[in-house]
């Protein structure tokens, strides 16, 4: 078993046998090319078919990920070829079901290595992992809304990746009818776009989504033609036509690319988290990921079986970095909260917004930093669980499952919060993760107790995602480790899971925030 070998339709693959962290071992297999390198000439274009290759190649080591800024280290890192995926499993025979994770990083950064998305909690539950690389920042979503450079490249990757998953996971040990896709923050997001998406039809069977949906603000770009634009005004060229432009960033050096994007965000948008490069519609493509206007196609929701959630103090994120003058700047110029897309939709309604939001968070009171809980729940109701919130409600109009959660454990040996360094009570966003993947690269700060609640929280989130994935029930089996069973939602009941030290059920996490949202909607409606 030391050194398994598989064929793909590619060719032949060596893979390692890996020690788990949490006992035994598994088969891994790194750095598998689903789509041929994005270099040269397939700059921004759509991923291309992988080459065959003769003899065994050796998949120990994980691909390059695609360039962009490090979030810790704040180097650039990374290459244009990066379209590689891992799998790991622990038998290449019988047939079970595969988990797809997409990562997060807001677009603009991350990948799937086991650095941070490692499997070892998951590989005793019966389940095949992959995990994929796809591009991000001006590389994966250039979009100058014509058919060379329409947009949604690196959603596209994540599709071509899907498909390879459909053509070769049965060699790992894996069932491609029963394949789920999971992703938090940005991947939760990718899970939601798949999900509308004509293009994944077919590719996958259920998905898991924390903590991001197509909703938030962050999580679509539009004025994408004039950001491309700026952007290679920024270089030095002053180009308006498509295929030029196109022409003249495929000679620029992948790294300066991501200098140069970086450089262009104002510290206004940087707090606000609007970033030059994402997802949007790409009606221009010849074969378009979301050709459809976003909020309408979003609207229609989806008939596939969904986990989805948020925590409880996702907005404890935004602290990071935080100045104390960013309380006055939103205290002198709230305006400033209202979502784009609804300032959009109803400029001169603006400031009747801004009031409703302000006035529910911080009621009359001035925003200073002895106002940070208000200001995390406001951040992270606009940024992360309003969205949420609103894909629940379409989703009680379908026949297929949704379970709903809030996940609200406060762990004192919080990955996240020591990682980001930040010290408040809550689960901040990406909390989660830490229960459910081993972060290899952060081991030692990583403190799982036996017999500690930690442990517990790890056993479920595995035993419920997994179960998920296998049965599209997450709690087919009720006992001392899963108390409670969890109801999906209905066409009249908003059914919750509050996963904390204990599991307790309840309906509408949140309501009264949720009807503000709304209220909020509507005046831009109107």
């Amino acid at each position: 078993m030391g050194e398994p070998v598989v064929t793909v339709k590619q060719g032949h693959l060596r893979g390692l046998e890996t020690e788990s962290v949490a006992g035994g071992s598994y088969l891994s297999f790194k750095g598998i090319p689903y789509a041929a390198p994005p270099v040269g000439e397939l700059r921004f274009r759509d991923p291309q078919p992988a080459a065959t290759w003769t003899g065994v190649r050796e998949a120990f080591i994980e691909g390059s990920k695609c360039a962009q800024l490090d979030m810790f280290t704040k180097t650039i890192l990374g290459d244009d070829d990066c379209l590689y995926l891992n799998v790991a499993t622990k038998s290449l025979t019988g047939s079970r079901p595969v988990m797809v994770w997409i990562h997060a990083g807001a677009f603009v950064l991350g990948d799937g290595g086991f650095g941070m998305y490692s499997p070892d909690y998951l590989m005793d539950s019966g389940i095949v992992y992959v995990s994929i690389n796809f591009r991000v920042g001006v590389l994966g979503f250039l979009n100058l809304d014509h058919e060379v450079a329409p947009g949604n490249i690196g959603l596209k990757d994540q599709v071509a990746a899907l498909k390879w998953v459909k053509e070769n996971i049965a060699q790992f040990g894996g069932d491609p009818n029963n394949v789920t896709v999971f992703g938090g923050s940005s991947g939760g997001v990718s899970v939601h776009y798949l999900l509308l998406s004509p293009l994944a039809k077919g590719l996958f069977h259920k998905g898991i989504i924390q903590s991001g949906v197509v909703f938030n603000p962050w999580a679509s770009v539009t004025k994408t033609v004039d950001t491309a634009r700026r952007f290679v005004s920024t270089l030095g060229r002053d180009i308006t036509d498509p295929d030029e432009i196109v022409k003249f960033l495929r000679t620029i050096p992948a790294h300066r690319l991501i200098e140069v994007q970086e450089n262009m965000l104002t510290p206004e948008e940087r707090i606000n988290l609007i970033y030059p490069f994402g997802p949007g519609v790409d009606a221009k493509s010849v074969e378009p990921f979301m050709p459809r206007p976003l909020e309408e196609t979003a609207a229609e929701g989806f008939d596939v079986p969904v986990i989805i959630g948020y925590n409880s103090h996702e907005g404890i994120l935004f602290l990071i970095g935080l100045q104390d003058e960013a309380y006055a700047k939103l205290d002198e110029n709230f305006e400033i909260a209202v979502p784009r897309s609804l300032a959009a939709k109803a400029p001169s309604k603006v400031p009747e917004m801004a009031k409703e939001i302000r006035t529910f968070y911080f009621g009359d009171k001035r925003i200073t930093k002895d106002l940070v809980d208000e200001y995390v729940q406001c951040c992270g109701d606009l940024h992360i669980v309003a969205g949420i919130q609103k894909v629940v409600e379409i989703q009680m109009g379908k026949k297929s499952p949704t379970y709903f959660y809030r996940f609200s454990y406060s762990s004192p040996t919080s990955l996240a919060k020591t990682l980001f360094q930040v010290q408040m009570k809550g689960a901040m966003h990406a909390e989660e993760l830490q229960y459910i993947f081993f972060a290899s690269q952060f081991r030692y700060y990583i403190k799982m107790e036996p017999g500690s609640t930690e442990v517990m929280l790890r056993d479920r989130f595995v035993r419920m995602w997994t179960d998920f994935a296998k049965t599209g029930n997450p709690t087919p089996v009720i006992d001392d480790l899963i108390t409670k069973k969890w109801e999906p939602i209905t066409e009249t009941t908003k059914n919750y899971l509050e996963i904390d030290t204990e599991f307790s059920t309840g309906i509408n996490p949140n309501k009264d925030m949720w009807q503000t949202w709304k209220r909020i909607e509507a005046i831009a409606s109107d």
